[in-house]
């Protein structure tokens, strides 16, 4: 394959891996607003779930999915090693997290934040994973 046909690749997985990982992050986010709030029998849920700080939420797993994506075809190749390919969810989720954990140190939202992101990249790999075996993404070549 000749290096546009490897970069129109790319893109298709990093704008796979965006879309995914903003579509779960929505998931995830507007679930725990829901929860939060219906737990205290209050209404305003969608508002909140409207907010800037929601945005942004957004915006990073937008961002963090594109990059995984495109990575993460890098990375397989034309392998299927499991442990590989789990080593590439992991890796990208704890350096998602790590960060909560440095400047808060607090374990408890690293926890979820990390459980979060294990869900947030296994889904977006897992869909990465479905589209190479259908060919419409291509993996890279070796």
């Amino acid at each position: 394959m000749n290096q546009a046909a490897e970069r129109i690749e790319s893109l298709k997985a990093a704008l796979t891996g965006a879309i995914a990982a903003t579509l779960v992050s929505l998931a995830t986010v507007s679930s725990n607003v829901w929860i939060r709030n219906h737990l205290i029998d209050d209404d305003t849920w969608l508002s909140q779930l409207l907010d800037w700080s929601t945005l942004l939420h957004l915006g990073v797993a937008s961002i963090s999915g594109f990059l995984f994506g495109v990575t993460y075809r890098y990375i397989v190749r034309q392998d299927q090693n499991f442990q590989l390919k789990s080593g590439a969810v992991l890796a990208f989720s704890l350096v998602r997290c790590l960060p909560q954990l440095e400047t808060k140190l607090d374990y408890g939202s690293f926890s979820l934040g990390l459980l979060e992101s294990l869900l947030l990249f296994g889904i977006v790999a897992l869909i990465l994973n479905r589209l190479m075996q259908r060919g419409w993404i291509k993996p890279f070549a070796a």
